[in-house]
C-alpha cells in the first residue's frame, strides 16, 4: 500500500497549506514538487520536511529495516536542533522514551580530563542518543500516515533534467518533479547522474562500532578518550546499563574484526580505566572506513544534495546526521519562499550559496581537530594536555566548546 492510499496525518508545527501536484503541459502527467531519492533515515527526514510545507513528495528507495550491513547497530547523537525538527514532524513522541539525553561529556587525554555539561550553557541536554532502527522505524511510520508523500519502494533507473522539471524512471513508470533531492548516501546515484564533482580524504582509519553492557549505570554521561593516535568514545543508550562504542583506529578487515570480538570487551574496559565498570559485548562488531567526502557544488540543474550524498565528516564530534538535518533546515527556509518551484535556479543558488561555505568550515574544522588529536609525538601530546587543562579551568572556553557540541550550524 502506498502512502497516498493511507489516511492523512496532521503533522505538528504550522504547515503552510496543501499544495496539489501540478500537471505537465507537455505530457499531461502529474508534476510533484519534489522527488526524494534514498530509502534510509535521511530520505525519510527529507520527505517529511518537504511534506510539512504542503509540498507533494515522491519518495524513492527500498525499505531498509532489514539491512544486513550492520546499520541496525548504529546509533545517532541527535543535536537539540535535530530533536526540534523531529518534534515539528510529530516523530519525537514515539522516540523520546527510546532515547537517552546526554547531559555531560567527559573528555580524556593522558592524565587530563575536561567535563562539558549542558547546564553550563543553560541547555537541557548536549545530545539525544537514539538507535538507527528506532529512528528509521519512527520516521517510516510517520511517512505512512502523511498523505502528501507517495512512496515508491524501488530505486530509479534514470534521471533526465529539463528547464522546468526533472524526470525519474523506475521500472516502466516515469515520474516528474520540480526538484530531485539526493538523500542517497555517500555513494550517491543522484550525485553521479547529475555530474556533480566530488573528492575525498581518506583518514586511513576505521570506525569500529559495538554495543556493551556496563557494570555501572552510565547516568547519561558520554566519555571520549584521545590516546595513541586513536579516538575512543562510549555513548549512553536508553538502557542505563548499555553504551555504544565508536572507536576510530587502524583499519580492520572482516577476519581481524572477527578475531578482535573475543577480547574487545576487556580491552575497552582497560583502555577506559573501567569508567563504567566491566564491559560485556552485546551483538557483533561492525567497521566502516573513515573518509571526508567533499563536493564542488551541492546543486545542479533541478537537483540538490543533502546528507552524506553531499558531505561526510570524521565521527569524532557526532556531526554526521546532524549536518544533513541542517541541510534540510536550510532548504526549508528557502522553500517557504519558493513553494511553487522549489527546484528553480534561484532557490538552488540560494541553497548552494548559504550552505556550501557553512559545510566547508565544519568539514575542515573537524579535519584540523582530527589531525591534532591523533598526533602521537610527545610535543603534540603535551600541547594537547595543556590546551585541555586551559579549557578545564576557563568557563568561557568550556561554553564555546559546549556550543559546538550542541550541533553544527
Amino acid at each position: 500500500m502506498e502512502a497516498r492510499d493511507l489516511p492523512a496525518r496532521v503533522l505538528s508545527g504550522d504547515p503552510l497549506g496543501s499544495m496539489s501536484p501540478l500537471t505537465s503541459p507537455q505530457s499531461g502527467s502529474t508534476v510533484f514538487a519534489a522527488a526524494v531519492v534514498g530509502g534510509g533515515v535521511m530520505g525519510a527526514f527529507s520527505a517529511l520536511t518537504a511534506a510539512q510545507l504542503g509540498m507533494r513528495v515522491l519518495w524513492f528507495g527500498p525499505t531498509e529495516s532489514d539491512r544486513l550491513d550492520g546499520a541496525q547497530a548504529r546509533n545517532y547523537a541527535l543535536s537539540p536542533s535535530s530533536v526540534d525538527l523531529l518534534k515539528r514532524l510529530g516523530v519525537w513522541p514515539t522516540l523520546e522514551e527510546l532515547s537517552c539525553k546526554v547531559t555531560r561529556m567527559e573528555v580524556f587525554s593522558g592524565s587530563t580530563r575536561v567535563d562539558l555539561t549542558a547546564s553550563d550553557s543553560g541547555s537541557e541536554f548536549l545530545s539525544a542518543m537514539v538507535t538507527h532502527g528506532h529512528l528509521l522505524s519512527a520516521l517510516e511510520q510517520a511517512v505512512q500516515f502523511c498523505a502528501p508523500i507517495t512512496r515508491i519502494v524501488e530505486r530509479p533507473s534514470s534521471l533526465s533534467v529539463f528547464a522546468d522539471h526533472a524526470q525519474l524512471t523506475a521500472g516502466d513508470r516515469v515520474f516528474e518533479a520540480r526538484l530531485i533531492l539526493g538523500a542517497d548516501g555517500a555513494r550517491s546515484w543522484v550525485r553521479n547522474q547529475a555530474g556533480l564533482l566530488w573528492g575525498q580524504r581518506d583518514y586511513e582509519q576505521s570506525a569500529i562500532v559495538a554495543t556493551f553492557r556496563t557494570e555501572f549505570p552510565h547516568g547519561g554521561v558520554a566519555a571520549q578518550w584521545f590516546d595513541d593516535g586513536e579516538i575512543l568514545a562510549l555513548l549512553p543508550l536508553a538502557d542505563p546499563h548499555r553504551v555504544s562504542m565508536v572507536w576510530s583506529r587502524s583499519p580492520m578487515d572482516s577476519n581481524a574484526l572477527a578475531l578482535a570480538a573475543d577480547g574487545i570487551a576487556q580491552q575497552v574496559t582497560d583502555r577506559t580505566s573501567q569508567r563504567f565498570g566491566r564491559l560485556d559485548l552485546e551483538g557483533v562488531l561492525t567497521a566502516a572506513p573513515l573518509r571526508m567526502l567533499l563536493t564542488d557544488q551541492l546543486t545542479a540543474m533541478r537537483v540538490a544534495l543533502v546528507g552524506d550524498a553531499g558531505h561526510t565528516v570524521h565521527p569524532l564530534a557526532g556531526y554526521g546526521l546532524n549536518l544533513g538535518i541542517q541541510d534540510l533546515l536550510c532548504l526549508e527556509s528557502i522553500w517557504k519562499h519558493h513553494r511553487a518551484d522549489p527546484g528553480s535556479r534561484i532557490a538552488l543558488q540560494a541553497y548552494n550559496k548559504k550552505r556550501g561555505p557553512q559545510l566547508k568550515r565544519v568539514q575542515w574544522g573537524l579535519d584540523l581537530l582530527q589531525r591534532s588529536v591523533v598526533q602521537t609525538h610527545p610535543t603534540w601530546q603535551r600541547a594537547r594536555e595543556i590546551g585541555m587543562r586551559l579549557v578545564a579551568h576557563t568557563g568561557l572556553l568550556r561554553q564555546l566548546l559546549i556550543q559546538q557540541a550542541l550541533g553544527p550550524h
